[in-house]
Order: C-alpha cells, then sequence, then structure tokens
C-alpha cells in the first residue's frame, strides 16, 4: 500500500513538491542564517570604523588641525577643516571638509581654494616652527591673486594676526589689495611702503 502510494505520488508530482518545499526551506533558513552574519559583520565594521575615526581626529597632528582651522578662515567658512585621508590605492591625501561633511579632495578645488589650503599648511608649519626660535619674516608676494574680495579679506586677515609672532612682508602691485588691507589690517599692524619703478 505504501509503495503505491509512493508510486501515485511520483505520478502526481506530489512528491517532488514536498521535496521541492523542503529544499526551498532549507535555502531559506541558510539565507536567514547569512543574512543575520552580514547585519551583523556590518554592524560591527560601522562600529569600528566610527572608533577608528574618533582615535584619528583625537590624535590628529597639531599642525594639521591648526591647517584646517586656518583654512575655514582663508576659505571664509567655505571648508571647516583639512583632514587626511587614503585615495583607493591607500596613498595618503589631504581633503578639505565641508561643514554639511562633504569632502573634497585638493585636484577637485579650484586654484584659489588650492592656494589656501597651501598658505593654510605653510602657515601652520610656521607657527610650530617659530616657536622658540629666532624670528624671520614671512615674505609673500601677490599670493591673493585668485582670490576673491571676500577671502582676500580673510587671508589679510589671518596674516595680520601672524605678524604678531614674526614680521610679514607682503609684496603685490594691485591697488584693490592696498584698499583691502586699509579696511581690515589693525593701523598699528599696517605700513604701506610703495616701490618706485626702476627705469634705467
Amino acid at each position: 500500500m505504501g509503495r503505491l502510494r509512493s508510486e501515485q505520488s511520483r505520478h502526481d508530482g506530489t512528491g517532488e513538491a514536498v521535496e521541492a518545499a523542503q529544499e526551498a526551506q532549507e535555502a531559506l533558513a541558510a539565507a536567514r542564517a547569512q543574512a543575520e552574519d552580514y547585519v551583523r559583520l556590518r554592524l560591527a565594521a560601522g562600529l569600528l570604523r566610527r572608533h577608528l575615526e574618533r582615535y584619528r581626529q583625537q590624535s590628529q597632528d597639531p599642525v594639521l588641525r591648526r591647517a584646517g582651522e586656518l583654512f575655514s578662515r582663508l576659505t571664509a567658512l567655505s571648508f571647516v577643516s583639512v583632514e587626511a585621508d587614503f585615495d583607493d590605492d591607500d596613498r595618503p591625501i589631504l581633503v578639505g571638509v565641508r561643514s554639511s561633511g562633504g569632502r573634497l579632495r585638493v585636484e577637485g578645488m579650484s586654484d584659489g581654494t588650492r592656494d589656501q589650503l597651501f598658505l593654510a599648511l605653510r602657515l601652520a608649519s610656521l607657527e610650530r616652527q617659530l616657536d622658540g626660535l629666532a624670528r624671520i619674516p614671512l615674505v609673500v608676494d601677490d599670493i591673493l591673486i585668485n582670490f576673491d574680495d571676500e577671502r582676500s579679506r580673510a587671508t589679510l586677515e589671518v596674516l595680520a594676526e601672524f605678524s604678531r609672532l614674526t614680521q610679514v612682508l607682503f609684496f603685490t602691485h594691485h591697488h584693490r589689495l592696498l584698499d583691502l588691507a586699509v579696511e581690515v589690517v589693525p593701523a598699528e599692524r599696517l605700513a604701506i611702503h610703495r616701490l618706485e619703478r626702476y627705469r634705467s
């Protein structure tokens, strides 16, 4: 009788259906287990990434941190900091961080913004080097050529503050920059010397 029922189920397809349903249930159980493992691993990776990011920010080089503060000011708050990061090939790179959290690599920045980043890095390095050393003047020549008025004002303010550490000699042939300097640099920190053109 059992053999007859088995033969009958084989012919009407119910045996295959039961077997297929059982295989489907086993596959579903395996998929659930894998999905749970995946979710657990993703959560752990996210948690690890957050802890690493927090550690990186807390132990970031003081020069880079200071450069980020200066960069924020030089860009009129268009960026809030500079951070070290890694490209797709795990090579170290610098990125500018916007207030929205967006990150921009140096190669994606405009010429003016790259100049502001370079100046921020240079000033932060010099601040560190000047600490306890003999003061030598900082000489800059037409560094604001790619800056708009807002960023030029911000840069002149930063340079005026920097002049408390050492003398800043700022050369330009743009009269507009002299006007901006008169606007934003305190009178006791500003001395304008007009150089006569050399004629032979």
